[in-house]
């Protein structure tokens, strides 16, 4: 049996805080998404919780009558609380080093109820 598994990134959205809306383009980008999704044979729609992933897959689930799972492990981590200009290269680093978390933020690796979690 094959399965095919869809990976899709929010649509536009007004911002990175978890209850972040979408913008108008990120609104039609979701029903662009419903279209293209139409086609394909989807059983399940699992989401970070975050308001913006659940609004990307929204049209989809609606018009076909699925539920949307959320799941807390696909959440964003947080790099720092502190604004870094050069936050792409700190980001960077944290994939190099898993250890690596700056001010306020999560290392790569998590914490160990998350890692054990994953690996269940």
């Amino acid at each position: 049996m094959n399965k095919i598994i869809y990976i899709i990134r929010h649509c536009e959205a007004t911002g990175q805080a978890p209850d972040a809306s979408l913008t108008e383009k990120g609104k039609e980008q979701a029903k662009k998404l419903a279209v293209f999704l139409s086609g394909k044979k989807v059983d399940r729609i699992i989401s970070s919780p975050f308001l913006r992933a659940i609004l990307t897959v929204e049209p989809f689930a609606e018009k076909n009558n699925l539920k949307i799972e959320t799941d807390s492990r696909l959440k964003e981590r947080v790099l720092s609380t502190v604004s870094m200009p050069d936050w792409m290269d700190k980001l960077e680093a944290t994939y190099t080093d898993f250890d690596l978390k700056y001010e306020g933020g999560e290392s790569s690796k998590g914490s160990n109820q998350e890692n054990n979690a994953c690996s269940e």
